[in-house]
């Protein structure tokens, strides 16, 4: 297993295959674990690099995540690169890791190239939304598909990591609210953005892509009509046909 510190931290990492670099970034309560169906196909094109972000996965346990937690693991992700010497690197985030890849090039442009965000919520978490997300997971924490899904993710202190994060969501939707510290519009690299209309966690996210897709000058947008949450699994072929294409 590869580790490498992050403000004392240790944070899991794997590379596999050659190519141009592609870093695959997991969302809020998984890990890079979930990319792992994914990962023959993409690493016969890409030199893949998977991490698992800061109190998740295999990563180092923290007491508390920091409040702005996308912008944290967004320098993560910036120095992850640098350890690794590599440069002109692809991003591809769903969910959370989506917020994350837009940050990470928001402070960094130039050590990246183009950048892939699916199924995420847009620029803002609303207390409203932030309460959802709470009344959905105490739900999703009694169902045995989600506790299998997030041992899978974590190992035996699963229920910790994800009572960590919901907390984090509830505090950031109070204190902060907005997820980049930059507008988007700075953004001047390539940005594919995806998801599905039918994503059964985000709700009105055809019209909050579209929203994001304005602000970035060079930006394409593509909406599943079919398909849950993330489209990067339930539009499994035709999500990596578009990669192929964006990146080539």
């Amino acid at each position: 297993m590869s580790y490498f510190e992050y403000k004392n931290l240790n944070i899991y990492y794997r590379v596999f295959g050659e190519g141009k670099p592609l870093v695959i970034i997991h969302g809020d309560t998984a890990s890079s674990k979930m990319f792992i169906p994914e990962l023959k196909f993409y690493s016969k094109n890409f030199k893949v690099i998977l991490l698992d972000l800061v109190g998740q996965g295999k990563s180092q346990r923290v007491d508390k995540l920091p409040l702005n937690y996308w912008h944290f693991n967004s320098i993560l992700v910036i120095e992850l690169c640098k350890y690794l010497g590599i440069s002109n690197v692809n991003l591809l985030g769903t969910s959370g890791g989506a917020i994350v890849a837009l940050n990470a090039v928001l402070e960094e442009p130039n050590l990246f190239n183009k950048i892939i965000v699916d199924s995420f919520i847009g620029e803002n978490l609303s207390y409203d939304f932030a309460k959802k997300i709470v009344d959905d997971r105490k739900i999703a924490k009694s169902m045995l598909g989600s506790k299998l899904f997030w041992f899978i993710m974590h190992g035996f202190d699963w229920k910790n990591v994800i009572d960590q994060n919901t907390n984090l969501i509830i505090n950031f939707s109070r204190n902060i609210s907005n997820f980049f510290n930059y507008n988007l519009s700075n953004i001047e690299n390539n940005v594919l953005i995806t998801g599905s209309l039918k994503d059964d966690l985000i709700p009105n996210i055809e019209s909050t892509l579209k929203s994001i897709n304005l602000k970035i000058e060079n930006s394409k947008l593509v909406i599943f009509e079919n398909g849950n949450h993330p489209a990067m699994f339930s539009n499994k072929e035709e999500f990596r046909n578009l990669v192929l294409e964006f990146l080539s």
